[in-house]
């Protein structure tokens, strides 16, 4: 056993021969729809003829600014997005802006006066803090102070920095293409700066040109929607165009209204699944996309009271599968790429759904079931059990959408669990989006609660966003068996290595214990692996070469492997925040197996007297026990039904 900080060989992001990299293209070309390829070819052609052409007609207004729209609905909107930022994080940003210091994903830099905007003397910044930087969510929380505190000067450092960027993001300099006027850095700006407008006065001097800005930044905008990339991008496009529409008067902001709320309408119904869920599959993107169908409806209410209340439906059943999901301290999973603290808090967001813009309940809304429900319940592919502050949720649903895997781990079947309020088992999170070693580990099958078969991934994931081939999982199959609810899944990731099938049974009852058992099928000898990844909180004792002892503040379980094996205590990354790290102990379990085989283990809190045992771990339906003194209970692993 080992206390050293572990790291699996992840694999490189580029392979070495050529038919790996044809083949990785050609699962490109495979899975994606021929209109995001053929848009990526546009934005491509696009953006080097405005580069060569110095932004082309779209470096100047090219029509006169048209008139502004009276809208208390917007006002209300505005006012209300400045109050959510009130507080103790607003005003530590606020302050650390007007001593030229930035700091996003957790990384801080002093930047000079008037602002570096392309970052000159950091010619190395991650894409996504320079991405960050022209976002401008930090003049929300300027203002939010300014307002609280009665100070003039925060405002004015808000306005200050609007001037900066119009002065020196023209488009007539072919740099600001890769952030200032990427489409969505724009998406997210324009919001932010109409959210000023509305509720502060901008002086005198700069009225016009910020107005002829945010006018050109729409158009611009509307005209380079993110068809290429489509999912949370294209909704966030979407927004940002609506509210500038909303924002204007005349012809061309009601042409604008229209296109932005049909391809609004239209998108709704192809990326919100029936369960609720944005179909990108990452809690901190579908918390996201809440956040931005929120903002239409508010917005749309006077003007567009039937896409209003498409909105509100939509938003109402996005925030229940949202409450459903989140663990005991009301804090999201961190499946697929999710990190805390990127959007307001899903309570929040939630709280928020069950109000209109004026702070009454919407006729869409009826009351959510999946939040407060007790026992188990499926949704779309994940099986939720709660019991009081003891929370589980098993992740059986696919990876991601086929032809945008960009946010998908190699994790099929994880699971997380939070016992007694306090968070257990847990994803490793993600820690940035740059292509390197962190990139990938925080995406590879082994950074997550699973069974790894031969130490190869479930995915094949290459450079920050790409999935090449993919396993899928099956319908879950879930029951109730004596006092035990239980879940029974497989997915097919490793058919490619002659394992057709590998599975998981999870099974809980209130008060414990909680138990799995992950099993391959197949033929021939190969290596398993059974991957549990524990908060930073959590302190592991090994008492034998088969059982631990797990303690959690004032909490303390013990965890039992089921199967002989190689037992390894260590430590490995877990990452809750974009650039933020923090070593955390892992358990991995290791055999070679000839197939079927099986492997499982019991958590149960350490003055439970039962015992949990395997029958037949080496047949293809291996039954768990659950031994106690008051009986004994059996659950047997049978084959699902693959999905058609």
């Amino acid at each position: 056993m080992a206390d050293a900080l572990w790291q699996p060989q992840v694999p490189t992001s580029w392979p070495r021969s050529a038919s790996r990299w044809l083949q990785r293209w050609w699962y490109v070309a495979r899975y994606h729809r021929w209109r995001q390829l053929a848009m990526r070819a546009v934005r491509m052609l696009q953006r080097r003829w405005l580069a060569a052409r110095r932004g082309g007609r779209w470096s100047g207004i090219g029509a006169p600014v048209p008139p502004l729209r009276s809208d208390p609905w917007l006002v209300a909107w505005a006012k209300r997005r400045v109050a959510d930022r009130r507080g103790p994080l607003a005003e530590q940003t606020a302050t650390g802006v007007c001593q030229g210091r930035f700091r996003f994903l957790n990384v801080e830099r002093r930047l000079p006066d008037p602002v570096d905007w392309r970052l000159e003397s950091w010619p190395r910044a991650p894409h996504l803090w320079r991405f960050h930087l022209h976002y401008h969510d930090f003049l929300l929380d300027l203002v939010a102070c300014g307002i609280e505190e009665h100070d003039s000067q925060y405002v004015d450092r808000a306005w200050q920095v609007v001037d900066q960027w119009i002065r020196r993001n023209r488009l007539s300099d072919p740099r600001v293409l890769a952030d200032a006027w990427h489409p969505y850095c724009i998406a997210r700006r324009l919001p932010v700066w109409i959210c000023l407008w509305l509720v502060t006065a901008v002086p005198e001097a700069m009225a016009e040109g910020v107005l002829e800005s945010i006018f050109a930044q729409a158009r611009f905008l509307g005209s380079h929607l993110e068809w290429d990339l489509g999912g949370n991008h294209l909704l966030e496009d979407l927004r940002a165009f609506w509210i500038a529409s909303s924002f204007f008067d005349g012809t061309e902001a009601r042409r604008w209204r229209r296109k932005a709320g049909e391809l609004l309408a239209r998108q709704l119904d192809e990326q919100i699944l029936a369960h609720g869920e944005h179909l990108e599959r990452s809690p901190m993107y579908h918390a996201h996309i809440l956040e931005a169908v929120l903002d239409v409806r508010d917005t749309a209410a006077d003007l567009e009271p039937d896409l209003a209340r498409r909105c509100a439906q939509t938003a109402a059943q996005m925030a229940d599968f949202l409450a459903a999901i989140c663990h005991p301290d009301g804090q999201i999973p961190l499946l697929g790429d999710s990190a805390f603290d990127q959007t307001p808090s899903p309570r929040r967001l939630i709280s928020r759904a069950r109000t209109d813009g004026a702070g009454r309940p919407p006729a869409a809304w009826t009351r959510p079931s999946g939040a407060s429900r007790q026992g188990a319940c499926e949704l779309g592919g994940y099986w939720i059990w709660r019991d009081g502050r003891d929370f589980v949720i098993l992740d059986a649903a696919p990876a991601g959408p086929d032809h945008l895997p960009a946010h998908a781990h190699a994790d099929l079947l994880t699971l997380e669990i939070s016992l007694g309020g306090k968070r257990l088992i847990v994803d490793s999170g993600v820690f940035h989006y740059q292509d390197d070693t962190m990139r990938r580990y925080c995406r590879c099958t082994a950074a997550h609660n699973v069974l790894q078969v031969d130490g190869q991934d479930q995915c094949d994931l290459w450079s920050r966003f790409r999935m090449g081939y993919r396993g899928r999982p099956t319908r879950l199959e879930h029951g109730r068996q004596a006092t035990f609810h239980w879940v029974r899944a497989e997915h097919d990731a490793y058919r490619r290595v002659r394992v057709p099938a590998v599975g998981r049974l999870l099974a809980c009852r209130p008060g414990g214990p909680w138990l799995c058992v992950d099993y391959a099928h197949g033929r021939g000898q190969h290596e398993l692996t059974s991957w549990l990844h524990f908060h930073p909180d959590v302190r592991l004792e090994p008492l034998n070469s088969h059982c631990i002892r797990v303690v959690l503040g004032k909490q303390t379980f013990r965890l039992d492997l089921l199967r002989p094996g190689e037992l390894t205590v260590g430590q490995a990354w877990y990452c809750p925040q974009f650039g933020r790290r923090i070593p955390a102990p892992v358990v991995r379990w290791h055999g070679l197996r000839r197939l079927p085989a099986c492997c499982g283990w019991a958590l149960s809190p350490i003055e439970c007297c039962g015992t949990a045992s395997l029958d037949g771990a080496e047949s293809a339906h291996p039954v768990l026990h659950w031994r106690e003194p008051s009986g004994a209970i059996q659950i047997s692993v049978r084959p699902t039904h693959r999905k058609a």
